[in-house]
C-alpha cells in the first residue's frame, strides 16, 4: 500500500478501509515514509473526534476540515507537500469541492482515507463515494480486519460488509442475536452490561427514546450493585437540533431558550451561551451572563445552536457523554467523548476520572452508556450491544464492528432486523438520478472533465434538471401562447 501511494503519478489517491483493518496504523506508517521521502504531511478529518485520534497516533497540528476550509492560516507548510484525509466518507460535496480546488492552488497531493460503506457526511453529498463510482481515482484496499478477535465473530463482520443478510444470519448463527419483546428489552441489557466480563461495554441505539429507558435501566441496576454514589442534579443544554432554515423563522423562538455560539459574532464570543428574551419580527434579543443584551439578526443563524436546559442526575461512577468540543487552556473537551465521574462538589462541577474538572460553564452532556450509531463511529469497545427492531445497512455495519470481543443484538423481530439491515443509507448522486431515468446529461458529463469540475458538475446537477424543467415549462407556454394567437 505504502508503494502504491509513493509511486503513483496521480494528484489523489484514495486507501480503501473497512471498518478494524487498521487504518490509522496504516496512515502513521505513510506519514514516515512520505518524511522519508522529502515531504511533509497535513492530516485532517471531518471531526473533533477524528482529529483527536490523528493527533493521538502522531499527526500533530491536525484539523479539521472546516478549520483548513475556513482559515487561510491553518494552509501554512500545505504548498507542495500532502494532504492525508482521514474518514474522507463522513465528507460532503460542498466540502470535497473546495478541498480539491485548494489542493490545485497549493500544488499539493492528496491521500483520502475512509470507507463509503459506513455513515456518511450529514451535509448534502456522498462526495467518496461519488468519486469511486464516476471518476477515475485510483483506489486500494486494505481488507483484513483486525479489530475482532473471535474468528467467528470476524468472519461475520466480514460478511456484513459485503452481503448484510448473510452477515445478519452468521451472527445469529453464534448466538449474537437475541428476540426479546420491547417491554422487557430495557431491563435485559442492563442486566447484559452489568454482567459483561469486558470492562469496556458500549450499548448503541436506534432511537433517542430507546437511548433513554435503557440508559434508565443500566443506571438502576448500577446504583444496586453499589456502582454508583448519592446522585446530584445538574443543569445541562440538550440541543433541538433546528436546521438554519428553522433558525431563521423567528415564529420558532420563544424567550428562555438558549443559543450557544459556535463562532463568535459582534458582542458575543465563541462558546458563549445567551437566553433569548425578546422575540420580534425581524431580530431576537438576547442577554448574557452579564446581564448585558445584543441583537440577533437572520444573518447570524448559521453562528449558534438552540438548546434547552434541563436536569440530569449525575452520581460518582457513572459514566458521561461530552456533546460539544471545547479548547481552552484549563478545559478540554472532544464531542462524542465518553468519560468517567468521580465526584460532583459543592460547586455543581463535575469532576473526571482523568483529573479534568468540567466547568460551570459548559453543559454540553448526557449520560454515557448508550449512544447512536452516528456517535459510534471511531469508538473500539470490549463489547459493543445493540438494541433496534430495524436499523440500516451502514449503521448496523459500523455499530456491529465497533466490538472487539463481543456482540449483542437485542431485538424484538429478528427476521424485520435482518431485512432492515439489508437497506442502504446511500444517496443517489444527480448523476445516479439522470443515469437512472435514462437521460443523456451522464454521458456528457464524463466527457473532457477534470476531478474537481466533474465533482462539481456532479454537486450542482439538481439544480440544473430543475432549471432545464422549468425552461421546458415556459417554452411550453409561449407554443400554446402562440396556437392561441394563430386561432383568434
Amino acid at each position: 500500500m505504502i508503494d502504491f501511494v509513493l509511486k503513483t503519478r496521480d494528484r489523489i489517491v484514495n486507501v480503501q478501509g473497512a471498518a478494524g483493518t487498521g487504518k490509522t496504523a496504516t496512515l502513521q506508517e505513510l506519514k514516515r515514509a512520505i518524511q522519508e521521502a522529502g515531504r511533509e504531511c497535513l492530516a485532517i478529518a471531518p471531526t473533533m473526534s477524528a482529529v483527536e485520534e490523528l493527533e493521538r497516533v502522531g499527526f500533530s497540528g491536525a484539523i479539521t476540515v472546516e478549520r483548513l476550509l475556513q482559515d487561510s492560516r491553518s494552509r501554512s507548510g500545505l504548498k507542495g507537500n500532502v494532504l492525508i484525509l482521514d474518514e474522507a466518507g463522513m465528507v460532503s460535496s460542498r466540502q470535497m469541492i473546495e478541498l480539491l480546488r485548494l489542493m490545485e492552488q497549493e500544488d499539493a497531493r492528496g491521500v483520502f482515507c475512509g470507507d463509503t460503506q459506513q455513515i456518511q457526511s450529514v451535509e448534502a453529498g456522498d462526495a467518496l463515494r461519488i468519486l469511486e463510482k464516476e471518476s477515475r481515482l485510483k483506489s486500494i484496499a486494505l481488507t483484513e480486519v483486525q479489530r475482532q478477535k473471535p474468528r467467528a465473530y470476524r468472519e461475520a463482520i466480514q460478511a456484513l460488509r459485503r452481503d448484510p443478510e448473510r452477515g445478519f444470519e452468521m451472527l445469529d448463527a453464534i448466538g449474537a442475536v437475541e428476540e426479546i419483546q420491547p417491554p422487557d428489552r430495557a431491563a435485559h441489557i442492563a442486566n447484559a452490561y452489568a454482567h459483561s466480563t469486558e470492562s469496556n461495554v458500549l450499548v448503541v441505539c436506534a432511537t433517542h427514546e430507546e437511548i433513554g429507558r435503557v440508559t434508565e435501566a443500566i443506571r438502576a441496576v448500577r446504583q444496586q450493585k453499589g456502582y454508583l454514589g448519592d446522585g446530584v442534579p445538574v443543569a445541562r443544554d440538550v440541543s433541538l437540533n433546528w436546521t438554519t432554515a428553522q433558525k431563521t423563522d423567528w415564529r420558532n423562538f420563544q424567550s428562555g431558550q438558549l443559543l450557544g455560539f459556535h463562532r463568535p459574532v459582534k458582542g458575543i464570543a465563541k462558546d458563549e451561551t445567551v437566553e433569548v428574551v425578546q422575540v420580534h419580527d425581524w431580530s431576537l434579543v438576547v442577554r448574557n451572563v452579564r446581564g448585558k443584551t445584543r441583537m440577533i439578526s437572520a444573518k447570524q443563524a448559521k453562528s449558534f445552536d438552540v438548546f434547552e436546559r434541563r436536569t440530569i442526575e449525575v452520581a460518582p461512577g457513572d459514566k458521561l457523554l461530552l456533546t460539544a468540543n471545547r479548547r481552552e487552556a484549563a478545559f478540554r473537551a472532544t464531542n462524542g467523548e465518553i468519560v468517567t465521574v468521580t465526584k460532583v462538589d459543592e460547586k455543581r462541577r463535575i469532576h473526571l476520572e482523568d483529573g479534568r474538572v468540567i466547568p460551570r460553564t459548559f453543559k454540553h452532556f448526557a449520560h454515557g452508556y448508550a449512544v447512536t450509531a452516528h456517535r459510534s463511529q471511531g469508538k473500539s469497545v470490549d463489547s459493543v450491544i445493540i438494541s433496534s427492531d430495524g436499523m440500516r445497512k451502514e449503521l448496523f455495519y459500523v455499530a456491529a464492528s465497533r466490538g472487539k470481543e463481543r456482540v449483542l443484538v437485542v431485538t424484538g423481530h429478528k427476521h424485520r432486523l435482518r431485512e432492515s439491515v439489508a437497506t442502504s443509507t446511500a444517496r443517489l448522486s444527480a448523476s445516479e438520478l439522470v443515469r437512472k431515468t435514462g437521460n443523456r446529461l451522464y454521458q456528457g458529463m464524463r466527457r473532457g472533465l477534470s476531478l474537481a469540475w466533474k465533482l462539481a458538475a456532479i454537486a450542482t446537477q439538481q439544480e440544473w434538471i430543475f432549471d432545464r424543467r422549468q425552461n421546458l415549462r415556459n417554452n411550453r407556454q409561449v407554443e400554446r401562447t402562440h396556437e392561441q394567437g394563430i386561432s383568434r
